[in-house]
């Protein structure tokens, strides 16, 4: 019943070029290509910097940022990595990367090349599909599940191969944050827009306090 003042963590010099970035994203028609793009910018702690949610807010409401669920494809690989470095996987283990087949699945490198032997740097340098599928089953894909749940990925993943590939279903909003997590030193980031809020007389009614950022992996990792 009174009039309050609610500071965001947006910045709006941030979102306008954010807001540009995915126009520019869906200027040119590509047949077979998307119709809508979000993105979703955020310090390592978690401030929300600029978030867009698709093309233009008045044609569709839905926010693809926060609530559509979608393979996140070869960028579900750092939870893989993630899982094996903390199981005691080393940078210059060497795997083979070539033509496999696993319980019937038989992944394939994006330009269906392959590299014989390879170092995990390399691997996750040049995002080889063959190598973090032979990583989660060699670390143990409950492992990888277990690592996809305490980033905040949610629990829904199945202890399948083909899971290293991101055939798991997330919103943008919990990528970024489980992204975040890797800048953070392994702590969780818990994404917030609101800061405070104030009164008309400037009084805070509500800050926000804490980081609420528990260790999840080991920064060593």
């Amino acid at each position: 019943e009174r009039d309050l003042r609610v500071e965001t963590t947006i910045d709006s010099r941030l979102q306008a070029a954010a807001e540009a970035a995915v126009a520019r994203a869906l200027a040119h028609k590509i047949p077979g290509g998307p119709e809508q793009a979000a993105l979703v910018a955020m310090t390592p702690q978690g401030a929300v910097r600029a978030l867009v949610g698709g093309r233009d807010f008045a044609a569709s409401q839905f926010n693809r940022a926060t609530q559509a669920q979608r393979q996140p494809g070869s960028a579900f690989k750092p939870v893989v990595y993630l899982a094996a470095l903390e199981a005691g996987l080393k940078a210059d283990a060497r795997f083979f990367d070539g033509p496999i087949s696993i319980a019937g699945y038989s992944p394939r490198n994006y330009e269906n090349t392959y590299s014989g032997e390879v170092t995990v740097a390399d691997a996750v340098a040049r995002s080889i599909n063959t190598v973090a599928v032979q990583v989660a089953v060699q670390t143990g894909l409950a492992k990888v599940v277990d690592m996809a749940r305490r980033l905040g990925l949610g629990d829904d993943f199945k202890a399948e191969a083909s899971l290293a590939l991101g055939t798991g279903e997330v919103t943008l909003l919990d990528l970024a944050s489980a992204y975040a997590v890797l800048a953070n030193g392994g702590r969780r980031a818990w994404p917030f827009v609101i800061d405070r809020v104030t009164d008309a007389e400037g009084r805070v009614l509500w800050r926000r306090t804490g980081t609420g950022a528990e260790r999840i992996a080991d920064a060593g990792a």
